[in-house]
């Protein structure tokens, strides 16, 4: 069985709701990344969309897990301001080395999901096994259960063999010169 690592930032509680759901799913361990600043209220919510729009890293608390120990690292995500939030980016520019493959979700209450899942991957500089998108409003009326257990399926499944399909001879029959 795969060890698997699912962290997440959350601030309102969507990618909180999607990251627990997803270790329940794969029995994996979970953490929170946990930012140094507070992020409530207005000020919070600015300087959230500030950081997210400008790419700042932020302080964070040091992790708890260490991402090599995992065969997967699943990274979740609220999207801020159409990009990855800054908690999320600070840890992944600080542990990416670490990870041997990765798999990303997103929470989202307006839009900017692909180009926030395409930037995870660049982030941390390898492609992903598995992806998830959930709108915010999709996590509050519980409308995501089949797309999290086709990503919790990926991520269990990734990595195994596939057999090589069989060799299909061709029909001389069907030779546009009669062989």
């Amino acid at each position: 069985m795969k060890k698997i690592l699912v962290l997440y930032y959350s601030r309102t509680g969507f990618t909180r709701t999607i990251a627990r759901q997803v270790a329940r799913a794969c029995n994996a361990d979970l953490e929170p990344i946990e930012g140094v600043k507070g992020r409530t209220h207005a000020v919070g919510y600015v300087r959230s969309a500030i950081e997210a729009a400008l790419h700042l890293d932020t302080p964070i608390r040091r992790a708890k897990h260490i991402p090599s120990d995992y065969d997967i690292v699943v990274i979740g995500t609220p999207i801020w301001f159409w990009n990855v939030a800054s908690p999320v980016r600070t840890y992944v520019k600080r542990h990416r080395r670490q990870f041997k493959r990765v798999a990303f979700f997103c929470t989202y209450g307006g839009s900017g999901q692909d180009k926030v899942l395409s930037d995870l991957a660049a982030l941390c500089g390898r492609p992903a096994v598995a992806t998830m998108a959930v709108a915010d409003a999709e996590v509050a009326a519980e409308l995501y259960h089949d797309r999290l257990s086709k990503f919790a399926s990926a991520l269990k499944g990734s990595g195994r063999l596939r057999r090589r399909p069989r060799r299909v001879e061709r029909a001389f029959s069907k030779s546009p010169i009669g062989l």
